[in-house]
């Protein structure tokens, strides 16, 4: 499928892209003699674009109904203006499938042009992986605009709406088991990606350092002071890109909640 050299369509392909819907799960890497694909998985692929399609033998992980592994894969795309959105489609089962990426150096840089919020992480030698898995957090940004720190979440454009903002990705984590839930509950945590010239002090000021918890009046549970449990608060440091964008290297912030609860 590759040809000796590139069209001015694949060129302008070339680099890295992060779906914007799904946190950037799913990733297309053009490379002049190969597209790096990662969803569930990672496969390297040949392909072909021109004005108006991107053409790949995806690899199937199971055999379609007819027995085959390698789908052959039509994207129909269409760049923004300045060349730093890449929205397709392709049919699936007679369904119409969009999804839309982001050009980006890596998931960091992703993240800074999600959020709208620029940011440099800070590197310490000594930061470790976060040993909670990412599924049950909230994304907090912080960096500086004239010379003030501004700060959003995932959910939100301020941190206005901080607590509803929990509370929602808590309800996601119900599955109506009282001890999955439970643990569930303590898992919970806050990711925050701050400039380096924000400090820790900074950083929590600005956050709650406990929150409500309804787990224990639904199942019964032993509860914790007025209901409430310490935020566990992780500072996410720089470290090389996983497959698994989660596996982030962090410190966890040390509060008064943490020493009174813990």
């Amino acid at each position: 499928m590759i040809s000796c050299g590139q069209n001015k369509y694949e060129k302008q392909l070339n680099g890295n892209w992060y779906e914007i819907k799904n946190d950037g799960i799913t990733r297309l890497n053009f490379k002049t003699d190969s597209l790096i694909i990662t969803d569930l998985r990672t496969q390297v692929v040949e392909w072909t674009a021109d004005k108006s399609k991107i053409e790949f033998d995806y690899n199937l992980l199971f055999p379609d109904s007819l027995g085959k592994k390698i789908k052959k894969t039509t994207l129909q795309y269409h760049l923004s203006s300045k060349k730093d959105t890449l929205f397709t489609k392709f049919i699936e089962t007679q369904k119409e499938i969009k999804f839309n990426l982001i050009r980006a150096d890596n998931y960091i840089d992703y993240l800074n042009k999600k959020s709208g919020i620029k940011f440099e992480l800070p590197n310490d030698s000594k930061s470790e992986p976060v040993n909670l898995d990412n599924e049950y957090s909230l994304k907090i940004f912080m960096g500086f605009s004239n010379n003030k720190i501004i700060g959003k979440t995932e959910l939100s454009n301020n941190l206005n709406n901080l607590e509803s903002d929990i509370k929602t990705i808590k309800d996601n984590l119900i599955t109506g088991r009282p001890e999955q839930d439970v643990r569930n509950e303590f898992r919970f945590h806050l990711r925050v990606f701050a400039d380096k010239k924000i400090s820790d002090s900074m950083i929590t000021k600005s956050l709650p350092i406990t929150f409500k918890s309804d787990i224990f009046k639904i199942y019964d549970y032993p509860r914790p002071p007025n209901d409430t449990l310490s935020i566990k608060i992780y500072r996410i440091y720089q470290s090389e890109e996983k497959e698994n964008l989660g596996f982030m290297n962090g410190k966890k912030i040390k509060t008064i909640a943490n020493t009174v609860y813990n």
